[in-house]
């Protein structure tokens, strides 16, 4: 079938074997190729999806055939793959955060904040329909001005392991919900206060808990609660929390994981049924959803609903976090 965009994955770990498995059963859409640095992943690729394969990232991005990019790597080395995507004129979907690093952040958002190609940050809770709902409820008045927020979003210590000096909490867990209460707000975050503890995760320098406490310019206040160090055997992969209080009425998003239950002489489980499950043999959910967004703003020659300005935006929280954490006061941003 002709007029397929080709579409090529950076990073075929957890993450990017999602990825691949979403653009390999979208209409339209032609996985190209995969790069993977570790050798027996890379091999996995191409058995599984008879694509190119690459081990060196730079090699794909320079493959004229592509037309498309998402870049799943760890989140210290988004920068310069962005760098080259943009010197070679692909359409990127990155996976969150922007960077690693705010000075990273900035540098990047200079070089797309006038991009003719599509970029978008994979923020898929904007793609979830409990998160989306609220949006659309705030737009059309129905809550009123926002006066508080509470989120949370806690999950088991297999993500962190995964993350050693790559990620720390901030930037790869609570980013999430900086960015959707950035998006509930509509103005900007001026103050953080914040606290975090590490002790589970203290010989790799990394938080096992953040408290976030974030005013926006309109005087609302949002609470933000993050930890990765529930055991691993939690039944839930992501207990995560929403409660919206506005002058016309109040919002809530209850527990991620409990559409389905399994009990067992094992264990008792509430699997994904929102972000990344398997349907049919691909996987579906919000992620689906993301990609299948970003291909649309691809055909349709739209932008993004997430800008770069927006992955700045929910970057700078997170250095503001840091740094109140670090020096034990409220900061400005």
């Amino acid at each position: 079938m002709s007029g397929q965009i080709k579409a090529g994955v950076i990073g075929f770990g957890q993450m990017g074997q999602v990825h691949a498995g979403i653009y390999n059963k979208l209409p339209g859409v032609e996985l190209y190729a995969v790069c993977e640095y570790n050798d027996e992943r890379r091999r996995q690729a191409q058995e599984q999806y008879g694509c190119k394969v690459y081990k060196d990232y730079k090699d794909l991005l320079t493959d004229p055939e592509i037309e498309a990019v998402s870049i799943v790597l760890p989140d210290n080395m988004h920068r310069e793959a962005v760098e080259i995507a943009v010197a070679n004129g692909k359409h990127i979907l990155l996976e969150k955060p922007l960077a690693k690093e705010l000075a990273d952040g900035k540098a990047m958002y200079e070089i797309l904040k006038d991009y003719d190609k599509v970029f978008t940050t994979g923020f898929l809770l904007r793609f979830d329909p409990r998160f989306n709902l609220i949006k659309q409820s705030l737009d059309a008045g129905e809550l009123g001005d926002i006066i508080h927020m509470y989120c949370r979003r806690n999950s088991p210590i297999v993500g962190p392991r995964r993350y050693i000096g790559a990620s720390d909490l901030s930037m790869h867990v609570m980013i999430h919900d900086i960015d959707y209460v950035n998006w509930f707000m509509g103005c900007r975050p001026v103050k953080v206060f914040a606290k975090a503890r590490s002790v589970l995760l203290k010989e790799y320098d990394m938080d096992d808990v953040i408290y976030a406490i974030v005013t926006y310019e309109n005087g609302a206040v949002a609470c933000l609660e993050a930890c990765w160090v529930l055991p691993e055997n939690s039944p839930t992969i992501i207990d995560d929390k929403v409660e919206l209080v506005g002058t016309k009425g109040v919002a809530y998003v209850d527990a991620c994981d409990n559409g389905v239950r399994f009990v067992t002489g094992e264990r008792v489980q509430y699997p994904d049924s929102r972000h990344w499950y398997q349907a049919n043999g691909a996987p579906s959910g919000d992620l689906s959803e993301e990609i299948l967004a970003f291909i649309g703003n691809i055909v349709n020659g739209t932008k993004s609903i997430i800008t770069p300005e927006d992955a700045l935006n929910s970057l700078r929280v997170v250095d503001a976090i840091e740094r109140s954490i670090a020096e034990g006061r409220e900061v400005e941003l």
